[in-house]
This record gives C-alpha cells, sequence and structure tokens, in this order.
C-alpha cells in the first residue's frame, strides 16, 4: 500500500510539472496592433480573435495555438447586409451553436442611421461568415440605437444575448439589456430585461461591453464604462443568482483601470486554456498615446478568478508574466 501511495505522489508530481511545462510565458500586449474591442473564441484546432473594423477589414480576425503568439488573418465576415453601411462595423463576439458559429456584431443601419445588432452565420470559426439578414436584429433608435451584443449558453442550454442601448449619442442613459435568444440563435424569445444601467460616478455617461459568465451559481455580469478614448475606461461587474438578474453591483469597481502604462483598458471578455484557467481579454491604450488619432488599442491577456461571488484580478501588466497552460 505504501508502494501504491508513493507511485501515485509521484505520478502527480510528473502530471504538475508537465502543466508547469506547457505553461507558456507572455509579455503585454499580446497583439500589438489596433485591434478594439476584442473578442477571444477557444476551438478545439486553437484560440480565434475577432475585433472591431480596421487594417482594411470589416471584421479583423486573428489566430493563435497558444493565446499568446498570435496571426493576423483575413476579413472574419463575408460581406454586409443591403441594408447596412460600411465602415462601422464593431464589437463581434462569436458562439458556436450545433455545426454552426454565430457572429453577433454592430453595424450602421441605414435607415434610422444608428448603430445596431445583427448576426452573421459560418460553417468555421474561421468564416467567412454570411449576414443574410433583411433587418437589424435589434435596434433601439429610439434608445439611440444598440451596439456590443454578447452572447451567452446557460447550464440547461439556454442562448441569451447581452447588449447595450448607445444612449450616450443622443445624450439619454445608457442600460445593459439581456434577453433570451431562439434554439437557432437567430431571433429573439420574450422581452429584453434592463439588467445596469450607468449611475456611479467612475461610469461617467456609460457602460458598456457587457460579459457574462457562470460559475458555481453565481452570475457575474461584468461591463466597461466611460469614455473608451481616455484613461478613465475601465472594468466593473455585478453579480445576480440568474441570467436576467436582478444583479447587484460590486461595491468597490472598477476592478480593471488605468495602471502605469496601461491606459483606458477595456471592452473585456473572457477565455480559457487548457486547464481550465479563466483569462481576461482586452483592449488598452499605452499612456501618452491615447485616442485613434495617437494612439491604438491593442490586444492583452491577464488571469482572472471568479470566486463566491467575487472577482479576483490583480492589475494589468507589461512585463514577462507565466502564461496560460496549453497541452
Amino acid at each position: 500500500m505504501k508502494r501504491m501511495l508513493m507511485t501515485a505522489m509521484a505520478l502527480l508530481t510528473l502530471s504538475a510539472c508537465a502543466q508547469a511545462e506547457n505553461r507558456v510565458k507572455y509579455q503585454n500586449p499580446v497583439l500589438n496592433i489596433n485591434f478594439p474591442d476584442p473578442f477571444v473564441l477557444k476551438t478545439d484546432e486553437g484560440y480565434y480573435a475577432y475585433a472591431t473594423n480596421g487594417n482594411g477589414k470589416d471584421i479583423q480576425m486573428a489566430f493563435s495555438k497558444d493565446l499568446v503568439n498570435w496571426d493576423v488573418k483575413g476579413d472574419a465576415l463575408g460581406g454586409l447586409p443591403f441594408w447596412a453601411q460600411g465602415g462601422l462595423t464593431w464589437a463581434p463576439e462569436v458562439i458556436q451553436n450545433g455545426e454552426k458559429y454565430l457572429m453577433y456584431y454592430t453595424l450602421r443601419d441605414t435607415a434610422s442611421n444608428y448603430q445596431c445588432i445583427s448576426v452573421a452565420v459560418s460553417d468555421s470559426p474561421a468564416g467567412p461568415f454570411k449576414d443574410d439578414s433583411q433587418k437589424p436584429l435589434i435596434c433601439q433608435a429610439d434608445e439611440g440605437g444598440s451596439i456590443d451584443a454578447s452572447p451567452f449558453r446557460d447550464k440547461d442550454g439556454q442562448l441569451y444575448l447581452y447588449w447595450k442601448n448607445d444612449g450616450n449619442a443622443i445624450g439619454l442613459l445608457t442600460y445593459i439589456y439581456g434577453q433570451k435568444l431562439s434554439a437557432d440563435g437567430l431571433s429573439l424569445l420574450e422581452e429584453p430585461v434592463q439588467l445596469l444601467y450607468n449611475r456611479e460616478l467612475w461610469e461617467g455617461n456609460l457602460i458598456e461591453a457587457p460579459t457574462m459568465y457562470e460559475k458555481d451559481g453565481y452570475y457575474y455580469l461584468l461591463f466597461s464604462a466611460s469614455d473608451f478614448a481616455s484613461d478613465l475606461y475601465a472594468v466593473g461587474y455585478a453579480v445576480g443568482k440568474s441570467p436576467l438578474g436582478e444583479f447587484k453591483k460590486f461595491e468597490d469597481n472598477p476592478i480593471v483601470y488605468t495602471v502605469g502604462d496601461v491606459a483606458g483598458p477595456g471592452h473585456q471578455t473572457i477565455t480559457f486554456d487548457d486547464a481550465g484557467n479563466p483569462w481576461l481579454v482586452y483592449h488598452a491604450w499605452t499612456a501618452g498615446a491615447i485616442g485613434d488619432d495617437v494612439g491604438k488599442r491593442t490586444m492583452r491577456i491577464d488571469p482572472i478568478e471568479f470566486k463566491d461571488g467575487k472577482v479576483i484580478f490583480k492589475e494589468p501588466t507589461l512585463t514577462e508574466q507565466e502564461g496560460p497552460v496549453i497541452k
């Protein structure tokens, strides 16, 4: 029995060492190009990152095997629907639904001249994603438009969509909304629910970029707030017990904010390494080069934890760090 225990302990030690050996190093930014509003999808073949229009593409895309070393790819979007204007395609997020991949993204509705939300479909996470819609999926023209759509699948398989009304564009409050999606993810069910709105001093005139994550019965709703083109942009969160709330904001928000040369971190998402560890993906400016005229929003990663209704995040990093576990 003693020999069996020693053997088991040795195997555990070897396993831990092997895992440590597969932990790659990283140093931010991991993608040093203008790659705003990043979203990362983990697949069996690796990681796909998607971002707001730029560098001649409607939806920027990159691929990585390890979350650290990225190859920039072509345009993820195979053209805009007939009802949309070009040049304003923002904040794509992708979810696998059966054998299809659904991309929810923001684009300019010609009829209303507001930013609205649509969905494009592909057989592959590499695209091209095709949008054959006849009108926007969501377009709250009376609330300034609708942006920053983020899909979420709950434990029971039910799909939800979260987004923000673009009220700050017309001097209104901004809300984070949530609503059920149909099984195919192409239409909405029931009624939208207002989950959060900008009422705290640090949030300024907007909250946006919702990200939902569930662990151990807690629903964590992360969001960004304040002016993205400033060092005031930051990330906070609220916690609820169901996908549509109600949600209570963390009293010490924000949890991700400007530190040293990392300015205006935000528009976050969550992905996982091969050991199941969660990683926060976000963009940020470099201090002294804030705003599209002088700087770029580069993609960064750092570890994050969720425990007993609390989010634990140390701070944005710039020095070399122990990175994701890759098997």
